[in-house]
C-alpha cells in the first residue's frame, strides 16, 4: 500500500527536476491526493497474464527472463488500462499510450505464477499474477515526463549515433523507441530500433513498433517484413495486422 506521504514526496521531487509548471504540478497533486486519501476510490485490477518469448542464440538467461517477465507486465497493462479508462479513472494518453504503458509495467507489482523452458528449449514461457494500480500510470506518466526532457537534451551526435543502454531495461529502451513515434521522428525512431535489434534480435514487440515507424515513412514492403518478424516470434497483434493488410487490393 502507497502511503500518502510517500508518494507525494516522489511527485515534488520528480517536480522540481523536470521544471513542471505550477498549473501541471498542482493537477498531479489533485489527482494523487485525492487517490490516496479515498480508499473506496483506490481502484486496482489483480490480472494474470502470460507471455511467450521466442529465445535467440544469443540471448543470455538475464536477457530472455527480463523480456519474458516484462512481455507479461505488459500485457496485464494493457488490460487493466482498459477498464480503468472506461471506468473514467484513467485518462486516454493518444499517442502517449505505449510510451507511458512501458513504464507502467515497470512499475507494476507482479508475481511469477509459473515460469520455464518450452517447446524443446525453443521458448521461456512465464505467467504472472499482477496487481496494476491506477498510481502506476500517475508515475509512469511522470517519468516519461522526466525522460523526455532527457532525450530533449540529447546532443547531435547522441541522436545520430542512439547509443542503446548497457543494461537490460526493455521499460525505458522500448518506451524511448515509441516516444520518437509519438513525435513523428520517424527516421530517429527506425535508427533506434535498428541498434535496439543488434541487442535484442529476438524482441517482437522492436518489430512491431518498427513497423509502425516504416509505414510513416511509406515502406509498405519494409513494414511488412518488419511485421513478418514480429508475427513468427509469437506477437499476435502484428500477426493479426499482417493478416489484415495482407488482405487489402
Amino acid at each position: 500500500m502507497y502511503r500518502r506521504e510517500d508518494i507525494m514526496q516522489e511527485v515534488n521531487m520528480r517536480t522540481k527536476l523536470l521544471g513542471i509548471s505550477l498549473l501541471t504540478a498542482a493537477l498531479i497533486f489533485c489527482r494523487i491526493n485525492c487517490f490516496a486519501e479515498n480508499d473506496k476510490d483506490h481502484d486496482a485490477l489483480q490480472i494474470v497474464a502470460n507471455y511467450s518469448y521466442v529465445i535467440g542464440a544469443e540471448d543470455s538467461k538475464e536477457t530472455y527472463e527480463a523480456l519474458g517477465l516484462f512481455g507479461a507486465r505488459l500485457k496485464a497493462v494493457s488490460l487493466a488500462a482498459k477498464y480503468f479508462v472506461r471506468k473514467g479513472l484513467l485518462t486516454d494518453y493518444g499517442a502517449k499510450t505505449e510510451e507511458i504503458f512501458c513504464l507502467a509495467a515497470h512499475q507494476t507489482d507482479a508475481a511469477i505464477i509459473e515460469q520455464g523452458i518450452i517447446e524443446k528449449g525453443r521458448v521461456f514461457y512465464v505467467k504472472v499474477k499482477a496487481t496494476v494500480e491506477i498510481v502506476d500510470f500517475i508515475k509512469a506518466d511522470i517519468r516519461n515526463k522526466e525522460l523526455e526532457q532527457t532525450e530533449e537534451d540529447f546532443s547531435w551526435r547522441e541522436e545520430m549515433e542512439q547509443d542503446v543502454l548497457p543494461s537490460i531495461d526493455p521499460a525505458r529502451e522500448l518506451s524511448r523507441a515509441y516516444r520518437y513515434l509519438g513525435k513523428k521522428r520517424w527516421r530517429m525512431a527506425i535508427i533506434y530500433l535498428d541498434h535496439l535489434q543488434k541487442k535484442y534480435p529476438n524482441w517482437s514487440e522492436l518489430y512491431l513498433a518498427k513497423a509502425h515507424g516504416l509505414y510513416a515513412t511509406h515502406n509498405r514492403q519494409g513494414m511488412m517484413a518488419a511485421l513478418r518478424t514480429s508475427c513468427s516470434l509469437g506477437n499476435r497483434e502484428a500477426c493479426e495486422d499482417l493478416e489484415g493488410m495482407t488482405q487489402v487490393p
